[in-house]
Parts: C-alpha cells; sequence; structure tokens
C-alpha cells in the first residue's frame, strides 16, 4: 500500500510538469533514489522508475516499448503555431521552389525553380514526384489561399521513406532567408513531427536513432535513381542532411535510390536535365555543369558526388576517365589502369577483380588464383606472377611457392610422402 502511494504521488510529476510538485519529487526518489536529477528529461526520469519497478520490457515491438514512446511523445508536445504539410501531391513537388523574381516580397527560391531555364537542376522537381519514396514537407505563407499554397512556401525538404522499412533520410532544410545556418531547431521539429506521423501510420513504437548523413557510423551511403537529375543535397556536410532507422527495424532496413527521371514541361518525355527534352529544347546548346558553358555536344558523367551530370568534351577528357567494364565516366582519381591494361572504377575493382599479393596490381578475379606463399601462408597470384614464382604440386595440385617446392611435392605432401615411407 505504502508503495501505492508514493506512485500515486509521484505520477503528478508527470501529469503537471510546469509545476514544481516537491511532493512528486520526493516520492519519485523514496521509489527510486537515482531515477531523478534536476534538468534531467523527465521520459528519462520516468523511464529510470520504470527499471527500479522491474515493470520495463526492451524487448523489441512490446506493449512497454510502444507505450512508453507515445507517453515520451505527450511529455516533449508543445503547440505550434503553423501548419506543416506531408505531401506526395506532384503539385507540391513542382512548385517546391517559388518562381524566381517573384514581387510579392521575400520567397523561397533554389535551383528547383521552374520558370528558370537555364538550371540543369530543375528537372529534379518531377524527379523527386516521379520516385515511389520522396515525400515533401512544407510551410506556406498563407495557407488557406490555393495560390499562396503552391508558390509561397516559406520553408520546405524532401524526406525519403520506404513503407514499413524504419529508415529515413531528411534532406536540407530551405528557407526563404536561403541557407541552412540556424535552422537545427526548425529541422529537429520537422524531423519529430514526421517520424510521430510514420510510427503512427505504421502502429509502431516511436523509437528512433537519428544522426548526421555525412560520416554516419554506420557508413551509408544513399545514391540517386537512375536518369535523376535533381540537386541531391544529402552528401553536402554543410547541408546537415539526417537519417533516423527506427528501432523497431535496426537490423532489416533496406537502402533504396532517391529520385529518377524528370519530365519534359513540353511534351513529357523523360529527361535528366533542364526543363526540355533534346527534341523539345528551344536552345540548341547543352549545359556543362563543370565550367558552367554552353556546347553543341555534352556527355554524361558520374560525379565525385555520385551524381549524373552533363559535361563538355573538354571537362569529360580533363577530369573524368572511362571505366571500361561498366562503361560509365567517374573522377580520374576514382579509375585506375588495372594489370590487364584496362581502366576500372573503384566500384568495379570491388565487385569485379582482386588484387596479386605479389605484384600489387589488379586482375580480373577469374585470373587471380590461391597460393601459398615462401613464409607458408595463404596469398592471391595473378597468372604471370603464378608462372614466374609458383609450381603446382604433382600430387595435391596446390599452388605453392617454387623456394618450398622440392622434386614437384610441397612440403605437406613430402612430410605425408616420408610418413608412409617410414
Amino acid at each position: 500500500m505504502a508503495t501505492r502511494f508514493l506512485i500515486d504521488r509521484a505520477v503528478g510529476f508527470f501529469a503537471r510538469p510546469n509545476d514544481k510538485n516537491t511532493d512528486a519529487i520526493e516520492a519519485i526518489q523514496q521509489l527510486a533514489p537515482n531515477a531523478y536529477a534536476p534538468r534531467k528529461k523527465r521520459s528519462r526520469v520516468f523511464k529510470a522508475l520504470c527499471d527500479t519497478l522491474n515493470v520495463t520490457d526492451n524487448s523489441a515491438g512490446s506493449q512497454f516499448q510502444r507505450l512508453f514512446a507515445q507517453f515520451a511523445d505527450e511529455l516533449s508536445t508543445r503547440k505550434i503555431d503553423f501548419k506543416l504539410f506531408l505531401s506526395i501531391n506532384p503539385a507540391h513537388f513542382l512548385t517546391m521552389s517559388n518562381p524566381k523574381e517573384d514581387k510579392r516580397g521575400e520567397t523561397l527560391i533554389s535551383c528547383h525553380s521552374l520558370n528558370d531555364s537555364d538550371c540543369p537542376y530543375n528537372c529534379g522537381c518531377s524527379g523527386y514526384a516521379r520516385d515511389k519514396y520522396s515525400f515533401i514537407v512544407f510551410t506556406a505563407a498563407d495557407p488557406d489561399q490555393p495560390e499562396t499554397l503552391n508558390n509561397r512556401k516559406t520553408t520546405r525538404q524532401i524526406f525519403v521513406y520506404k513503407p514499413n522499412n524504419g529508415f529515413l533520410l531528411q534532406s536540407r532544410l530551405y528557407k526563404t532567408g536561403g541557407g541552412t545556418r540556424g535552422s537545427q531547431a526548425e529541422s529537429k521539429l520537422y524531423r519529430d513531427l514526421v517520424q510521430r506521423e510514420l510510427s503512427e501510420l505504421e502502429d509502431a513504437p516511436n523509437l528512433w536513432l537519428t544522426e548526421k548523413y555525412c560520416g554516419n557510423k554506420r557508413d551509408i551511403y544513399i545514391p540517386c535513381g537512375k536518369g535523376f537529375g535533381g540537386y541531391p543535397d544529402w552528401p553536402h556536410s554543410d547541408f546537415d542532411a539526417k537519417i533516423s532507422i527506427r528501432e523497431d527495424h535496426l537490423h532489416d532496413f533496406k537502402i533504396f535510390d532517391v529520385g529518377t527521371y524528370g519530365l519534359c514541361i513540353c511534351c513529357g518525355d523523360e529527361i535528366s536535365s533542364g526543363l526540355y527534352c533534346d527534341s523539345c529544347n528551344p536552345d540548341e546548346n547543352e549545359y556543362c555543369q563543370d565550367c558552367d558553358e554552353y556546347y553543341s555536344e555534352t556527355w554524361e558523367v558520374i560525379n565525385r558526388h555520385g551524381e549524373r551530370i552533363q559535361v563538355c568534351e573538354h571537362c569529360r577528357d580533363n577530369h573524368y576517365r572511362f571505366c571500361e567494364h561498366c562503361e560509365e565516366y567517374y573522377p580520374r582519381d576514382q579509375v585506375i589502369e588495372t594489370g590487364d591494361g584496362s581502366f576500372a572504377c573503384s566500384r568495379c575493382l570491388e565487385n569485379n577483380f582482386m588484387l596479386c599479393d605479389v605484384c600489387e596490381e589488379y586482375f580480373p578475379a577469374d585470373e587471380v588464383v590461391e597460393a601459398t606463399d615462401s613464409n607458408g601462408d595463404m596469398a592471391y597470384v595473378c597468372r604471370h606472377c603464378r608462372e614466374e614464382y609458383y609450381e603446382t604440386c604433382s600430387e595435391c595440385g596446390e599452388v605453392v611457392h617454387a623456394k618450398l617446392m622440392k622434386d614437384g611435392l610441397c612440403p605437406d605432401c613430402r612430410e605425408d610422402e616420408e610418413e608412409v615411407s617410414a
């Protein structure tokens, strides 16, 4: 009965968060001496109290976890004085940036404004709208007016989430004042609201682990989808993109591509740059995204951020190199000459090549064999080094360094032969 009385008193600490309520604090300290501390988050105090009372159940998806997440959400809830829109409406993507040169005062603009035909990235508006996982989160100057709802956004972010996957990407926060500095509080609030909504929709505890995308501990890389020509801001550390993983999917979430081909605003054909396809483009020249000049012809390359961009012949030849295996252009420092004389990008090297431990050159994996080196350790050698320094044991067929071979036998087979003779 005494414990029940103390619990009833302790509840006041959480039910009336704006009161000092010393009686409730004293009750908590009697129930769990280490639970309370000044300025400690109330959700943490509650969790410590539950731990002491042995009612905690930390198993994934448990009823305790579900109720605790809801309780923590309510403790941190505060009244907001604005409407936050979460949308997959294509109209909201197409107007993600207000028209440039808008005369109605301060507006949110970026390289995705559809009335700027000189920018190569604005096909990203429809590229985001057409992919499977992107949605736009924004505020508007006057959300009750349909016209200003679309064309007078005051903040906006792209979020990316695959249903029932538990992995959330939050990109750069754009504001009317430009830039992202000083926006951490707003960005966190938007993320918290989005996480809460996703968890409620999927009937899962609202428990997430969040960290910066750039330099994340899990070495997670989020690629652009094929043909995406928008501006992917998450690989840039200055823009403070975040990734969040919900606790019920900590070990089984899947990475996915973001964005896809945009659409020509004239005929609707798929495009990867600008507003028009080649047939509809009013300007015959093509824009080089490296030197910012126009040329009669450009080539698609993949830059060091993983973005597919168009560059002129001069920039292509001076800053990029052709991978002869996947047939794509990459930055020159990401492509090396292999032992067979071909050039391969880092991804092809990882997937299709092996390093010879003797000459330290990369060769196709089917041309490298496992062998025993002169120290008796396992090594991988190319065909040339095998012929130069190694022999094949006539008994077991293993490839062994010539220094260890005698009478056509490796040390193990010689030892076996000597034991049989004895």
